[in-house]
C-alpha cells in the first residue's frame, strides 16, 4: 500500500512536470528569500548576543573599606549576583594611565584620586534592563558601597534592538509561510483538477478521500523538501563568496536551525497540501 502512494505521487509529478518545477522554483525563491533574513537576523543575533555577554557592573568601593569587609562583600555578591573581579586603586590607576597616555596632564592630577572597585559580570538571568536597574539599587544598599555604574541607557537600548530584531524575524517569517501556503494549495489544486475524471472515478468506486489524497501530500511534500534544501545551499554559497568580503565575516545557520527551517517547510507544505485536498475532493466528489 506504501508503495502504492509513493509510484503514484511519482507518476503525477512526471505528468505534471511544468506545474510541479514551477511550484519548486517559486518555493525555492521564497524560501531563499526567507532564509536569507534568517541568515541576517542570526548574525545580528550572535553580534548582539557578544556584545550582551561583556555588559558588566562596576561597583566603586569606599575608601575605609577594610580587607575583611572587602572579601565578605565580594562573597555575597558572588553568591548573589555573578563573577567578581577586584580592582585596587593601583589597578585603576594604571588602566587610567594607560588610556590617557598624556604624562602632562597625569602629573597635573597629583595623588591618585581613583577609588577601588569591583567589576561584576552578572547572572544572564539579570542581564535585562529591569534587572540590572534592580541590582543596581541592592548592590548600592550595601554600606561598603560608594556607587555604582553599569550604563542604563546603553542597555536599555541593546534591550530595544533585540526586540526589534525579533519583532522583525516573526514578521519576515509569517509573510513566507503565506506564500508557502499559497504556492502549495495553488499547485496541488491545479494538480487534482487536472486528474479530475481520475479522481472522480476513484471516487465512485469508493476510495476513501485520504486514500486518493495520500500521493499528492506526499508530492507536494517532495516538492517542499527540494525546494527548502536547494534554499540553503543556495544560502551555503552566499555564505561562502561573503564570509572573506565582510569584517567580522558571515555565520552559517546551525544545524538544528536548519533542520528547523525544513521541518516548518515541510509543516506548512502538509497543511496547506490536506486544505486544498480537503475543498478540491469535496467539489470534486459533489
Amino acid at each position: 500500500m506504501h508503495a502504492f502512494y509513493f509510484r503514484e505521487a511519482l507518476r503525477s509529478f512526471r505528468h505534471h512536470r511544468a506545474v510541479a518545477l514551477t511550484a519548486i522554483l517559486s518555493l525555492t525563491a521564497a524560501l531563499t528569500l526567507s532564509g536569507l533574513f534568517l541568515l541576517l537576523s542570526w548574525n545580528a543575533h550572535v553580534a548582539i548576543g557578544q556584545i550582551g555577554d561583556r555588559r558588566e557592573m562596576v561597583v566603586y568601593l569606599n575608601d575605609e573599606v577594610t580587607a575583611t569587609q572587602r572579601d565578605v562583600l565580594i562573597g555575597r555578591i558572588h553568591d548573589l549576583y555573578g563573577s567578581v573581579t577586584y580592582v585596587t586603586k593601583e589597578q585603576a590607576w594604571k588602566e587610567f594611565t594607560a588610556q590617557v597616555g598624556d604624562a602632562t596632564l597625569l602629573e597635573s592630577v597629583g595623588d591618585n584620586p581613583l577609588p577601588a572597585s569591583m567589576r561584576i559580570k552578572l547572572k544572564s538571568e539579570l542581564l535585562s534592563p529591569d534587572g540590572m536597574a534592580l541590582t543596581a539599587r541592592q548592590i548600592s544598599a550595601f554600606p561598603e558601597v560608594e556607587d555604582v555604574r553599569y550604563g542604563a541607557e546603553w542597555v536599555r537600548r541593546l534591550d530595544a534592538v533585540t526586540r526589534m530584531l525579533l519583532v522583525a524575524t516573526i514578521s519576515v517569517l509569517a509573510l513566507v509561510g503565506l506564500a508557502v501556503l499559497l504556492i502549495v494549495y495553488t499547485t496541488i489544486r491545479f494538480t487534482v483538477l487536472a486528474r479530475r475524471q481520475q479522481v472522480e472515478i476513484m471516487s465512485r468506486l469508493g476510495a476513501t478521500h485520504r486514500f486518493i489524497a495520500t500521493p499528492f501530500v506526499l508530492e507536494a511534500l517532495a516538492e517542499g523538501l527540494v525546494a527548502s534544501v536547494l534554499a540553503l545551499g543556495i544560502l551555503c554559497g552566499a555564505v561562502e563568496l561573503l564570509a572573506g568580503r565582510l569584517v567580522g565575516g558571515v555565520t552559517l545557520l546551525p544545524w538544528e536551525g536548519a533542520l528547523a527551517f525544513v521541518g516548518a517547510v515541510l509543516l506548512l507544505t502538509a497543511l496547506s497540501a490536506m486544505f486544498a485536498l480537503t475543498r478540491v475532493l469535496r467539489s470534486v466528489g459533489s
